[in-house]
């Protein structure tokens, strides 16, 4: 890599396989090509490599090309073994990393601690800007479906910060909300989560855009038998009983009359 960039070497400095790069004009997508081509036991050696060259990388401001360039092969090969040197990067030199670091930590995000830890490091930084906190949040929620509301929380102001920067007609808000509902999925909407979420001053985006208007994404009937339910607002959509109702309240989502017509909002019916 040091070859490649500082010294102009081109595809000659990855001899003897030369011919491998410089055929898609993407260094990173070049190495992948070459990363394919290797035995299942030397592509665990790579990505062990690339997060030691990250890690030493990040150090070393004059490497920033051949920095992005891993990172953007991280990402091609899904290297999850960089995702705890990815705040360091991104801490180093935000205006030069942070923007690619958020997409690949994204882009890597699964079901684990490492994927959790490494968004949670991200936008607890003093060097994270509040553009990203929407990705991030939905990440987090695919990374933590269970803790999808202490995500909610500890992303609130970022989250507040990035509202008041989105244009009036900007459909963000409601695109991360949906994201959110589809990464935790109604099962874990019950009605104590449900009821500290509307509680919370600081999460009314997101209440706003699930429950809290006549276009929001679900809709919460009271009414129905011996438990309330909640269901999404499209054609044959599941629905959940709530065990808890939404009491913390002070005003209904809806009004009782848009509950029991939707056809005057143009809503699809629910299957409650």
């Amino acid at each position: 890599m040091d070859a490649y960039f500082t010294h102009d070497m081109g595809r000659w400095a990855f001899r003897p396989l030369e011919r491998y790069v410089g055929v898609r004009d993407d260094l990173a997508e070049d190495l992948r090509a070459i990363y394919q081509d290797v035995e299942p036991h030397a592509q665990a050696h790579w990505r062990t490599a690339i997060r030691d060259l990250l890690a030493m990388q990040g150090r070393d401001r004059s490497k920033r090309e051949a920095t992005r360039a891993l990172i953007d092969f991280a990402g091609l090969i899904r290297a999850h073994e960089v995702l705890d040197v990815l705040p360091v990067l991104a801490a180093s030199d935000p205006d030069s990393f942070l923007a690619q670091v958020v997409e690949t930590a994204v882009a890597l995000t699964n079901q684990t601690e490492g994927a959790r830890t490494c968004l949670e490091r991200l936008h607890t930084s003093p060097s994270f800007s509040e553009d990203y906190a929407g990705l991030v949040l939905v990440a987090l929620c695919h990374a933590d479906p269970d803790g999808w509301l202490r995500h909610v929380e500890s992303l609130s102001p970022a989250m507040n910060v990035l509202a008041s920067r989105l244009e009036d007609d900007s459909t963000a808000l409601h695109t991360f909300a949906r994201w959110i509902l589809e990464a935790i999925s109604l099962s874990r909407l019950d009605g104590a989560r449900l009821n500290r979420l509307a509680r919370s001053s600081a999460s009314t985006w997101l209440w706003k855009e699930w429950l809290g208007s006549p276009d929001s994404l679900l809709r919460y009937d009271a009414d129905r038998g011996l438990a309330p339910c909640l269901s999404l607002r499209a054609g044959d959509a599941p629905s959940i009983d709530l065990d808890v109702p939404l009491s913390a309240l002070e005003t209904p989502v809806l009004a009782d009359e848009e509950r029991c017509d939707d056809s005057a909002l143009g809503l699809v019916g629910s299957t409650c």
